[in-house]
């Protein structure tokens, strides 16, 4: 079974418009901090995290961010469960290294945990765990 889901960073590019906003300010109070290349910097991490993009096919789950930004992927035959999990909100956005493993997401705190055969956790943040559990679960 082929599944393609691609879930908006809606939390990350809040967080990055507040700072554009912050930045704003502080350019306003102080016109003359050169702040042009946080400006660019925001810019870039917000392209590059604007969503995760998580897919099922050919006997594997791929994943990437943006615009196929860090590309990784796990062969089910390597996968031994798979979990619906809630994660903590103090584990972040983006690319994190958490308790139980790798941890990729954009927004929200549900997510399912792959365990693998080799005893590492990857977590991936989706807002729809179950369609994504019921494909990896058909393609094994």
């Amino acid at each position: 079974m082929q599944y393609k889901n691609t879930q908006p960073g809606i939390a990350m590019l809040s967080i990055m418009g507040i700072v554009v906003l912050v930045l704003v300010f502080a350019s306003v109070t102080k016109p003359t901090e050169p702040i042009g290349f946080a400006y660019l910097i925001l810019g870039v991490l917000s392209i590059l995290f604007s969503s995760l993009t998580i897919k099922v096919e050919g006997g594997e789950v791929k994943w990437f961010f943006g615009p196929k930004f860090w590309n990784k992927s796990i062969k089910i035959s390597e996968i031994e469960s798979i979990n619906k999990i809630r994660t903590k909100w103090y584990y972040g956005l983006g690319i994190r290294l958490i308790s139980t493993g790798w941890l990729y997401n954009v927004s929200g705190l549900t997510a399912f945990e792959l365990k693998l055969k080799d005893g590492t956790t990857v977590s991936l943040g989706t807002n729809e765990p179950e369609n994504l559990i019921k494909a990896i679960e058909q393609s094994s």
